[in-house]
């Protein structure tokens, strides 16, 4: 399954605002996600900006904006392309699968495997990120609750398109809608998040970094 997600991700500076602000929303359901990353030994992936991972050992995800992999002076977008493959991989997705990685400048697969595919990629578990999430509709908008071990809590709010012509009038309403909220936009993933709390050299290599950090990458290259 291949999408356009829109998002906006939110730090909460005062979650004590949330019970009011979901209350008119319809809940969907509660998850308990385990996303482990892959990567190979010199985190080629990582510092690209391509995030593979498998989620609950059910699906495999491989996202990522095109348009930031193609041009490196762009900063982290609202939106990326998210292509999605049951798990395990079955043998009619392997011509979509390979059209994907070769046009990453991946190796593509001789067998729908997991392991194969990690193996002619020499790609490993690369690190992981545990989350309970909480999901709420809002006309088409989804909003995410994210309790992320080791980082705390977060709000992220998603539209699955199949374009980017109306993203700016997407991000507005977005933006409105949680107007009231005390948040601070967080502008990288939980991934790189994590890394820069538990591995802040690796972290610095990374595509994403927080813009008060790139000063210290550049001073170390």
């Amino acid at each position: 399954m291949n999408h356009i997600e829109i998002e906006l991700r939110y730090e909460l500076r005062a979650p004590e605002q949330l019970a009011s602000f979901l209350a008119p929303f319809e809940k969907l359901h509660q998850t308990h996600d385990i996303d482990i990353y892959l990567d190979n030994p010199e985190a080629m992936l990582y510092q690209k900006g391509i995030f593979i991972r498998i989620r609950n050992n059910k699906k495999l995800d491989i996202k990522f904006n095109r348009a930031t992999l193609e041009n490196a002076d762009l900063a982290i977008q609202d939106y990326c392309e998210e292509h999605s493959f049951a798990l395990p991989l079955q043998e009619e997705d392997k011509d979509r699968l390979n059209l994907l990685l070769v046009s990453l400048d991946l190796k593509p697969v001789i067998v729908a495997d997991l392991e194969h595919l990690k193996a002619v990629n020499n790609f490993a578990d690369h690190y992981t990120v545990d989350k309970l999430r909480t999901s709420y509709k809002h006309k088409a908008f989804t909003l995410c609750v994210d309790e992320v071990t080791d980082l705390g809590t977060f709000l992220e709010i998603e539209l699955m398109a199949n374009s980017i012509d109306d993203l700016e009038l997407v991000k507005l309403e977005m933006q409105q809608l949680i107007a009231d909220l005390d948040v601070v936009p967080l502008r990288t993933g939980y991934c790189t998040l994590l890394m820069r709390k538990k591995h802040f050299e690796c972290y610095l290599l990374g595509r994403f970094i927080l813009e008060e950090d790139k000063a210290l990458r550049s001073t170390d290259a």
